[in-house]
């Protein structure tokens, strides 16, 4: 059964007194799920709170232009969800399924209304806590699509790294190919076209093969370490594109819904107009009529 340690763990209750969370523990009902059963889909009425105690629920949310749902949050046993219809009563904004048998507490809109009306402290004490959770969202929300891919992996970048960047930069360049071109034809010319001594490394310049060998085996684990940290930015780069392109999703869903809505609302409208000036056109002929009627003569 839910605990007032649990309820403390709920973010609009977390500022709570005792007595209060005390009186809150005698508002949950309990609440059973088979496995795949939906508990409520986006769009329903928002009624009520659920705290699981024991199973699994998956949050989903539709994905436009794909034909599935997409999974946002898995919530296992103590975990909470539909804290905000307590509050504003709107719609839900996901659909929640069970991925197994579940136990939950459940408590009502109108129950937790009551409650907090005969406690107007508690009910600011909770505006305070959910504007503080608006804020966080929003900056999250805000920051998603400001993340420069660069600066995030200069930030973990060891100096290691950035030498093998450095390096990696140089080795591929025209000015590592120009002074190794000019190294290698001077050696070789140095140990061909010497008369008066003895040359250093007499063809087939066997000491020169050495040192090109070594400059390989040391150059190439450098540009493979540079070219995993440039597949890890590509990789970072693809999430936050990612994250990008939902949020954007997301806010377009949501404000078709919106449209719709409020086209709704106008078409409800008219209708109610027309139908009140049917009504009113309706009673002027029938009081035509009655006065066209001819009326009877009285002997």
């Amino acid at each position: 059964m839910v605990s007032t340690e649990t309820l403390s763990a709920v973010p609009i209750f977390q500022k709570l007194p005792q007595p209060d969370l005390e009186v809150l523990l005698t508002l949950w009902k309990p609440k059973t799920l088979r496995e795949g059963e939906i508990l409520f889909r986006r769009g329903d009425a928002g009624s009520s709170m659920f705290i699981i105690e024991d199973g699994s629920v998956e949050i989903t949310v539709p994905a436009l232009n794909l034909r599935r749902q997409l999974r946002v949050a898995v919530l296992h046993d103590g975990e909470f969800l539909g804290e905000l219809a307590l509050v504003d009563g709107l719609p839900r904004t996901a659909t929640a399924r069970a991925l197994k048998e579940c136990s939950l507490i459940e408590m009502n809109r109108v129950d937790f209304m009551e409650f907090l009306m005969q406690r107007p402290a508690v009910a600011i004490s909770m505006v305070s806590v959910i504007g503080q959770r608006l804020r966080e969202t929003d900056d999250l929300v805000t920051s998603l699509a400001s993340k420069n891919v660069n600066e995030e992996i200069e930030e973990r970048l060891t100096f290691g790294e950035h030498l093998a960047d450095r390096i990696a930069e140089f080795g591929g360049s025209w000015t590592f190919i120009s002074i190794f071109g000019v190294i290698l034809f001077g050696w070789v010319a140095l140990n061909t076209i010497q008369w008066w001594f003895r040359p250093f490394d007499e063809y087939p310049f066997i000491f020169l093969n050495l040192m090109l060998s070594c400059l390989a085996a040391i150059q190439a684990p450098i540009i493979m370490m540079s070219q995993n940290r440039a597949q890890k930015k590509d990789r970072l780069r693809s999430d936050l594109d990612y994250q990008v392109n939902l949020k954007s999703e997301l806010l377009l869903q949501e404000l078709h819904t919106k449209i719709d809505e409020v086209r709704a609302n106008e078409l409800q409208e008219i209708r109610d107009h027309v139908k009140g000036e049917l009504e009113m056109l309706k009673e002027r002929f029938e009081e035509l009529e009655r006065g066209l009627r001819p009326k009877k003569r009285v002997s």
